[in-house]
């Protein structure tokens, strides 16, 4: 009964958006109704794709971070079995783009690196690239702010164009969203005593959040510095990001769950365009508190609409496990708010 009540919880729908810890603070999203765009492929065009993910990505500024392909071979090994001939995840950052848009607001981490899937399913033998749309992710970080939603949409325009002058034979449709979680976010701050180097504080932070993760079950997929990026060493690079003392995102994965939610029975590779979870963590200039942000496992579940009770048993454990795991490291839950590092 208690599972009942955390599934049912989990799926409610709310329009406007609710903060579990404040009243006052709410969220209308937009009108969009597209989740993701697909553009689908008869046939097996990996190797193609890995270049294209990697080399002419980066001539529009989006750099391939922490690539994992063929997870569909993880899940034969490790499950002895698998519906999938090809699931891959491109995770790409704009990082030029994106770096500016954290000083207006700090969640766009939540989807920053995002994923550019493919998956084609031994059924049918078409392959399908995927991402999240920019004005789904936005309403699901719950960010309002004119500027951070016009160029957030904007740079993903020529990554889609690229795509389609790449592969013109591909049929483009939409995944469409089904609603809205009331909990859309996961929101926690770390409290704790001035430091002698705030390098090496949060360093030996990192290090115990990455073993206790780890020691759960869940693996460390991607980790990106966004304070401090390889990837934009121009000279106007320096103080980009001048409120923060750090700035970094770590992309989640748990094989057991992707494999329940991406696989197995009832497979949803479409799925994939939230994994593995962006998890950000950063600490503003003078101030003595880590904050931690993700979006909720129960967030995809309401966007895909997502009825099967053993997928809705592995968002649960998720939704619960994660924030225990930062609560076991001093977090404390917060609303889901812009602290406005600038004006």
């Amino acid at each position: 009964m208690k599972l009942l009540s955390t599934i049912l919880t989990t799926l409610a729908l709310s329009i406007p958006f609710t903060s579990s810890l404040s009243a006052d603070n709410t969220f209308t999203p937009s009108s969009n109704t597209k989740l993701a765009v697909e553009y689908t492929i008869d046939g097996n065009i990996d190797e193609d794709f890995f270049k294209f993910s990697k080399k002419a990505t980066e001539e529009i500024n989006f750099f391939l971070n922490d690539p994992h392909h063929n997870v569909n071979i993880v899940y034969e090994q490790q499950v002895g079995k698998t519906s999938l001939n090809q699931l891959s995840f491109s995770s790409l950052v704009n990082d030029k783009i994106a770096r500016p848009l954290m000083n207006i607001d700090p969640r766009i981490g939540g989807f920053t690196p995002f994923n550019l899937v493919i998956y084609r399913k031994k059924s049918d033998n078409k392959t399908v690239i995927t991402h999240i749309m920019p004005l789904a992710a936005l309403d699901i970080l719950q960010i309002s702010d004119k500027r951070v939603r016009e160029t957030f949409i904007k740079m993903f325009e020529p990554l889609d164009a690229a795509i389609e002058k790449r592969y013109p034979a591909a049929t483009k449709s939409y995944t469409k969203i089904q609603g809205f979680a009331k909990k859309t976010m996961m929101n926690f701050e770390i409290p704790f005593d001035e430091p002698e180097d705030i390098d090496d504080f949060f360093d030996d932070f990192l290090e115990r959040f990455e073993a206790t993760f780890e020691t759960k079950g869940y693996i460390i997929a991607g980790f990106y510095n966004m304070k401090d990026s390889l990837n934009s060493e121009d000279e106007t690079d320096e103080g980009t990001m001048p409120g923060y003392s750090a700035y970094i995102v770590y992309s989640l994965c748990h094989v057991a769950f992707s494999y329940t939610i991406f696989d197995g029975k009832n497979p949803m590779p479409q799925a994939a365009i939230f994994a593995p979870c962006s998890m950000y963590a950063y600490i503003k200039e003078g101030e003595n508190k880590i904050v931690i942000g993700m979006p909720t496992l129960g967030a995809w579940a309401a966007a895909l609409n997502i009825t099967d009770k053993e997928k809705l048993t592995k968002i649960s454990q998720l939704d619960t496990e994660i924030p225990a795991i930062i609560h076991s490291l001093g977090g404390i839950d917060t609303d889901n708010q812009n602290p406005q590092l600038t004006k």
